[in-house]
C-alpha cells in the first residue's frame, strides 16, 4: 500500500513538473532576422537580431561581426541587448571586442532612475537618467517607431528622440551621429549609420 501511494505521489509530481516546464516553454516566443553589414557596396560582416517574448518580459539581442581591411585589418565583434518588463526598458547592455580595445556599457533601472556606466571608443558616460523610458535602438529591428519617441542608446547610455523624416523613414542622433531607419509595411529594410570615417549600411538579408 505504501509503495503504491509513493508511486502515485511521484507520478503526480512528475506530471506537475513537466506541465509547468512545458507551459513556460510554450509561452516563450522567439523571432530572428539576419542582416548584412555593407560599406560602399561591399559586404564586410553580418548581424543577427533576435526578439524573445515571455509573458510580460521582452528581450532584444543583436549580435554582429565585422572584418575588413582599412590600412590594416579591422575586426569588431558586437553584442547589444535590451530587456523590457511591462513595456519599460529595465536593462541595456553592449559589449564590443575590437582592434581598438574591449568596451562595455550597462544601463540599469534602479528604483527611480537609470544607472549608467558607459564606455565606448574615446567616450565615457556615467550620468543617471531620471525618467522611465520605453524604447531603445535594438527594438527598431522588429518594431517601427513613432515620431517623437524617447529612447536610450544602449551603447552610449544617452537619451535621444525619434524624428520621422517621411513615412517609413526615421532618424535618431546619438552622440553627434545620425542613424536612419527605413521601413516598408512596418518591416525594417535597412539602417544607415553615420560614422566619422565612412557611413555603413545594415540591410535585411534575403538569404
Amino acid at each position: 500500500m505504501q509503495l503504491k501511494y509513493l508511486l502515485s505521489r511521484i507520478y503526480i509530481f512528475s506530471f506537475l513538473f513537466f506541465s509547468v516546464l512545458t507551459s513556460g516553454l510554450c509561452q516563450e516566443k522567439r523571432t530572428s532576422q539576419d542582416f548584412d553589414i555593407v560599406v560602399a557596396g561591399f559586404k564586410i560582416g553580418g548581424m543577427t537580431a533576435e526578439k524573445i517574448e515571455n509573458t510580460n518580459q521582452t528581450k532584444f539581442e543583436i549580435n554582429s561581426l565585422v572584418e575588413f581591411w582599412f590600412f590594416g585589418n579591422v575586426h569588431v565583434e558586437f553584442l547589444q541587448t535590451a530587456s523590457y518588463e511591462d513595456k519599460q526598458l529595465v536593462e541595456a547592455y553592449t559589449h564590443s571586442i575590437s582592434n581598438r580595445g574591449d568596451f562595455e556599457t550597462v544601463v540599469r533601472w534602479s528604483t527611480d532612475h537609470y544607472e549608467v556606466d558607459a564606455e565606448t571608443y574615446k567616450f565615457e558616460n556615467n550620468e543617471p537618467i531620471y525618467q522611465k523610458v520605453y524604447s531603445s535602438p535594438a527594438r527598431f529591428y522588429f518594431e517601427e517607431p513613432n515620431n517623437g519617441d524617447i529612447l536610450i542608446s544602449e551603447n552610449f547610455g544617452m537619451l535621444t528622440k525619434v524624428k520621422e523624416e517621411k513615412p517609413g523613414v526615421y532618424s535618431i542622433n546619438v552622440n553627434g551621429n545620425t542613424n536612419t531607419f527605413y521601413y516598408e509595411y512596418g518591416v525594417l529594410q535597412k539602417v544607415v549609420l553615420e560614422n566619422s570615417l565612412k557611413n555603413y549600411v545594415i540591410r535585411r538579408s534575403n538569404d
